[in-house]
């Protein structure tokens, strides 16, 4: 009679347990943020958070309590990327338009214009991730801003940009055009480029198997709206 009881306690201890930490898991993923998952044929997982403005060039903004807008590069555009070697701002209280460059991506030999997402002065970039740019792998939209700006056109700059729900059909509409992109893009890695042509999902660091004209490419059709 005392083991049956025991045997009892222990499954229902472990019953609880089980309980408990399905109950912490959900809270935790409740935490996360919002994402997007493509199903076939596209990156696995595209985060794109609540509360952020992302410009179509695939750059984003958050306005701070202090009036100014941190911007970087969204998980779409990271992903592609893959390894960065270094990251080449504008100088602080230079002016910037929406749509025009405002830092360069480098990768080899290779240098990539990123977009403002709004009008404004440069008033700091991100020292952190100037000298380490590989932080940018695990942290796009926290401590992974490049620039802060003051804002001179905010209300007219929003209106142009995705937040939420637009944000995620957006998103989801770029990986379409991305599949289609990718069935006519030249691969320096031929086994790359046959797989992600047939249907495979492209693996993280895509751009850097891709040849120099289709990178131009990309960026035209992706980076520069």
């Amino acid at each position: 009679m005392v083991a049956i009881f025991v045997v009892f306690t222990i499954v229902l201890f472990l019953g609880v347990d089980l309980i408990y930490q399905r109950v912490q898991r959900r809270k935790a993923e409740a935490l996360e943020p919002q994402s997007i998952y493509a199903r076939s044929s596209a990156i696995d997982r595209i985060s794109v958070p609540e509360g952020l403005f992302f410009h179509p060039g695939h750059t984003w903004a958050a306005v701070t309590e202090s009036g100014l807008a941190k911007v970087g590069i969204d998980d779409f555009t990271r992903k592609l990327f893959g390894k960065i070697d270094g990251i080449e701002f504008k100088k602080t209280n230079g002016e910037v338009k929406q749509g025009e460059p405002l830092f360069v991506i480098k990768q080899g030999n290779r240098r990539i214009e990123m977009v403002a997402p709004v009008d404004g002065v440069i008033q700091q970039t991100n020292a952190l991730i100037a000298n380490d740019p590989e932080m940018l792998r695990t942290d796009t939209y926290q401590h992974g801003w490049l620039a802060a700006i003051k804002p001179t056109n905010l209300k007219k700059n929003l209106e142009k940009l995705n937040i939420s729900d637009s944000a995620k059909e957006w998103a989801r509409e770029e990986l379409g055009r991305l599949r289609d992109f990718f069935a006519g893009a030249s691969f320096e890695n031929k086994l790359v480029g046959q797989t992600l042509q047939d249907g495979g999902p492209p693996v993280e660091g895509v751009l850097e198997y891709m040849s120099d004209d289709a990178v131009k490419k990309f960026e035209e059709s992706f980076l520069k709206k």
